[in-house]
């Protein structure tokens, strides 16, 4: 009896070294799993689109199916912006993790062909994702998780939201259209902030950006809103890369703005218009502008009667002497935004349903 004892109870803890065995064998799948949480994957988008609408919005689409992919995996995606610099030299030193292309616009340079490799076809447009062979697990991680991921319905309608829709829809077409870009319920959700119709606010950005994400200028300013990083600071927004937030960080500078003309004497047309032209142009500008209205005797209040002196601020030797802080200004671009962005407006009003 003792001796079938033991035996019970060696069997008993074989089992128990088992289990244990057992459980760190999984824990150790889940941390390689699970290799880049708490890491942040800087990704640039190489594929246009926003401006071409016919093309999708590319960028957009691969930001929200990377940043599925971040949210398995337990990491952060950032975008950087498609700017002029060598993509391949920046994917190769690491100043980037992920380089977006079309293969058939664009393939990986002879030079590069030994050093990157890129994964699976993540659309029926033929775009893929480059890394760097030394990354091999990561890549190893994306293709196996997207061959999880497009068997889903969720990627289906991302590829719906981000490219189908936009074929063949034309705001001019007869009875309109309700749906503008992949953005309208963060646009809508934003523009309720700042008591704007969606559709004026989408105008805005579609002056901006073209409904771009990835859009970028030379002076700096980046994605739907053309947003600086300046801007947003003073906003507490960290991603102006990120559509949500970098319509975030535009809607609450327009509303410092709307509190800045928020004038009695300035009827909410000219209010409206002043907004615009301090948004493109700065509200050092707009001020400007309207200083030079009270010195000439103009209606400092009336948009229309106000930007009838812009052509004269743009011959320095013509300006007062200590009435203008920031000088001359050529301004014919703040003009037509200011026009523009209503007229267009006026369209989405008539063929975009509210």
């Amino acid at each position: 009896m003792q001796a079938k004892y033991k035996y019970v109870l060696a069997l008993f803890f074989i089992l128990l070294l088992y289990m244990a065995v057992s459980k760190r064998e999984i824990i150790k799948g889940e941390r390689e799993l699970l290799f880049l949480e708490g890491d942040t994957l800087l990704v640039k988008v190489n594929i246009e689109g926003g401006v071409y609408i016919r093309q999708g919005h590319p960028s957009g689409f691969h930001y929200e199916l990377l940043n599925r992919f971040a949210q398995n995996e337990k990491c952060d995606v950032m975008l950087t912006p498609k700017d002029s610099s060598n993509s391949w030299n920046e994917l190769l030193a690491g100043d980037i993790d992920i380089l977006v292309i079309n293969e058939d616009k664009e393939v990986i340079p002879e030079e590069f062909s030994d050093f990157l490799i890129s994964s699976v076809v993540v659309n029926d447009n033929q775009d893929v994702w480059v890394v760097r062979k030394d990354d091999i697990i990561l890549l190893q991680q994306l293709n196996y998780w997207f061959n999880y991921f497009k068997q889903r319905k969720e990627y289906n309608q991302l590829v719906t939201r981000y490219y189908r829709r936009y074929r063949g829809i034309s705001i001019s077409s007869p009875g309109g259209t309700s749906v503008l870009s992949p953005y309208d319920e963060i646009i809508k959700r934003h523009s309720k902030n700042i008591g704007w119709d969606w559709r004026l606010l989408a105008s805005l950005i579609y002056q901006e950006s073209k409904f771009s994400m990835n859009a970028s200028s030379a002076h700096g300013a980046h994605g739907l809103m053309q947003i600086k990083q300046a801007t947003a600071d003073q906003f507490n927004v960290d991603n102006i890369f990120d559509p949500e937030q970098n319509v975030k960080a535009g809607t609450l500078l327009i509303k410092r703005l709307q509190k800045m003309f928020d004038d009695p004497q300035i009827d909410s047309l000219n209010r409206l218009k002043f907004v615009l032209a301090a948004y493109n142009a700065g509200e050092g500008r707009v001020i400007d502008i309207r200083k030079l209205a009270v010195h000439k005797g103009v209606n400092p209040n009336d948009w229309n009667a106000v930007k009838e002196l812009i052509p004269q601020m743009r011959d320095k030797s013509l300006l007062p002497v200590g009435i203008l802080k920031l000088g001359s200004f050529r301004g014919g671009e703040t003009m037509r935004f200011v026009d523009e962005v209503l007229n267009r407006y006026q369209l989405y009003s008539t063929l975009v349903k509210k």
